[in-house]
Formats: structure tokens, sequence, C-alpha cells
């Protein structure tokens, strides 16, 4: 698949079954577009990423994978949806 020109890679929703902390989150060396921690029910992070191409997400869970990290869900997002807290605070993947 080709990109355009100045495409900045697509957009991931990744969800973790565990609270990562800033600390974790700078130890992947991430950059993420929002963030969201739930204490309620199983706890479980959120992660809007925006990644470069697809090499770049099978390398993050890989991380999480060494980390010991239980992966939920991966999800093509769209910046409207990276935003929309409604959207992540209630899609629960699972």
């Amino acid at each position: 698949m080709s990109r355009l020109a100045g495409d900045a890679g697509a957009i991931y929703r990744v969800c973790v079954r565990s609270i990562l902390d800033e600390g974790w989150i700078r130890a992947l060396e991430l950059k993420p577009i929002a963030s969201h921690r739930h204490y309620a029910g199983p706890p479980r992070t959120i992660l809007m990423l925006q990644l470069a191409d697809q090499a770049a997400l099978i390398s993050l869970l890989h991380q999480l994978h060494d980390m010991g990290l239980t992966l939920l869900s991966v999800e093509l997002s769209s910046p409207e949806r990276a935003l929309d807290d409604n959207y992540t605070n209630t899609h629960k993947g699972f």
C-alpha cells in the first residue's frame, strides 16, 4: 500500500490490561495523542497513538509483550475519535 506525500501515519487505539503511568509511557518512548486509565472493573489503559506504519505498530506490540502486558485490543482509529473522550471512555473493545 502506498503512502501519500506528507502522510504522518495512522492512528491506533491500543488497550492493555494494566494501569500504565507516565513512567511506563516514557519507557516505551511513546508520545500518545491521549491516554486514559480505567480503574473501574479490570484495570486497563487506552493509548491513542499516531504511528508511522504497521512496522511501528508491530514493534510496539513486541515491546508490550516483552514487558509482560496483556493486550486487550488494537483498533485503527481516526483523528476525530482520538480526541473524542466520550468514545474513548465508553468503547471498551470487550
